[in-house]
């Protein structure tokens, strides 16, 4: 339990910034859900939806090697340069597409429902992310994540408070304001960013990198690619079939749904050192027992989420955005099956076999599209987020597929996970069942124990390390107190 405790600690600041980020997404719902028609918020959610698409292909991914070459790197200096190619080489790609973008975004615009002045904007908002991702993949590995959590609080409150400004100075076509403000934003942290880059960059364009970039960083583009299509791709397939607002109301389920990624994002850059050091000295066993803890925190916070999911949707939200919102136990269950395929994606990483996590996620995101466009035809949202769940479901097969009979890493038992997994299911329909009961505080007291019975049941052989860890926060609050 040692162990895990550090990944706690680092865990706690990356939730801080993992719920900063977003925050924009969700604790500003009441806000924008107010100033903002459901047609213009589902302008902006096609937008962020587009954003998380081309952000990967704008640097071709090559920004995404530095946390990798991090464990390989043969001292400071060599590292520092590895940095500076890397850098370099993501900034001329990121300018070859941004002129191909603006070439060709008004056909482009048309294809995603957005006109093209706002696929112009794509350009700003997609260098200041590549910056800022460059920034996270040295300090990640550094484990100094408490920078990274003051990284994103701040971007996200100086963008939240130049929106509301902005939105509130446009008297028509209010998205730009939100847009703008985020941009603004981004530009003023850019500064922060370079800073603190700035002592692990040196000057170098070394084509001894270039073979190590390309090799693990290049085939991580159809990973990035499709797994934000998976999440993302409803909302533009809406937008066309249906209207901008379906998307709107698809893109606020997604948002309350995605509280349960939160999790997820936060285990993986809080663990991922840890992971790399247990592979690294074959601690099979503490990678083992992390990765279950971690799943079983990911399987409560589904069912949270599953539980209150639509009263948090309606207390934030305007009542006219809030048609979609008995989507949100499907997205639940999708992130579930998100964090179990990412047991075996993760050793194809760590492998630098990067070619099968690009496989993986490439079937995946190619059915997620598929089903979509089917399923959306007959079943609008949900339809969407039925796609949602099983692209997920699939990823997880063929991911395991390829680790237990090709990469041959060592995996964590599926039965691990399958157990949890399938104890899951009868408190989703007894959560379903309990729609019936009429009485609003009723229901909830029933929710709140449901929640507090399945919590126990998955941790009941961890209750004494718990109570343990508890023991010790609550012992330290009460030194604090009294200093």
């Amino acid at each position: 339990m040692a162990e895990f405790k550090e990944v706690l600690k680092h865990g706690r600041n990356y939730l801080v910034a993992i719920v900063a980020t977003r925050a924009l997404g969700f604790i500003s719902i009441p806000v924008y859900t107010r100033l903002l028609s459901p047609n213009d918020f589902g302008v902006y959610s096609v937008f962020i939806g587009i954003i998380g698409i081309l952000s990967s292909v704008m640097a071709l991914s090559t920004d995404r090697s530095v946390s990798r070459y991090f464990f390989d790197q043969k001292n400071e200096e060599d590292f520092k340069e590895f940095v500076g190619t890397t850098i370099i080489l993501a900034l001329v790609f990121f300018l070859l597409n941004s002129i191909l973008l603006i070439i060709f975004a008004e056909k482009f615009g048309n294809l995603v429902s957005l006109n093209k002045n706002v696929v112009y904007l794509i350009i700003p908002i997609s260098f200041v992310n590549i910056v800022g991702l460059t920034f996270e993949q040295i300090y990640g590995p550094l484990k100094k994540s408490i920078n990274i959590a003051i990284s994103s609080l701040s971007r996200v409150y100086i963008g939240f408070s130049f929106s509301i400004l902005l939105i509130l100075l446009f008297k028509s076509d209010k998205y730009y304001g939100q847009i703008l403000g985020q941009i603004f934003a981004g530009f003023i942290m850019i500064f922060y960013w370079v800073k603190k880059i700035k002592p692990y960059f040196k000057l170098s364009f070394d084509t001894a990198y270039i073979k190590y970039i390309f090799t693990y960083s290049v085939p991580l583009i159809p990973y990035a690619l499709s797994g934000v299509i998976i999440e993302q791709f409803g909302k533009v397939a809406l937008g066309n079939s249906q209207d901008l607002s379906h998307a709107g109301y698809y893109s606020l389920a997604l948002t309350v749904g995605s509280l349960v990624s939160i999790v997820i994002a936060v285990a993986h850059q809080a663990w991922n050192p840890y992971y790399m050091e247990y592979m690294n000295t074959k601690n099979y066993d503490q990678v083992d027992k992390d990765f279950v803890r971690i799943f079983k925190i990911t399987l409560v916070v589904a069912i949270i989420v599953s539980s209150f999911g639509k009263e948090i949707g309606l207390l934030l939200a305007k009542k006219e955005f809030t048609a979609s919102l008995y989507l949100i136990p499907i997205f639940t269950l999708g992130y579930v099956f998100y964090q179990f395929a990412y047991a075996y994606l993760r050793n194809f990483g760590y492998s630098k076999k990067t070619h099968f996590m690009t496989i993986t996620v490439f079937l995946s995101g190619f059915f997620n599209v598929l089903m979509n466009l089917i399923l959306i035809k007959k079943y609008a949202e949900l339809g969407a987020a039925i796609s949602f769940t099983l692209a997920y479901v699939l990823m997880t097969v063929i991911a395991w597929f390829f680790n237990k009979y090709y990469v041959k890493l060592h995996e964590t038992p599926m039965k691990h996970m399958i157990i949890p997994l399938l104890m899951i299911i009868p408190f989703y329909i007894i959560l379903y069942l309990s729609l019936s009961i009429n009485s609003l505080l009723l229901l909830i007291i029933f929710k709140i124990a449901l929640t507090f019975i399945f919590s126990a049941i998955l941790f009941w052989k961890e209750r004494l390390d718990i109570t343990e860890y508890i023991k010790s926060i609550l012992n330290k609050l009460k030194h604090a107190t009294h200093k």
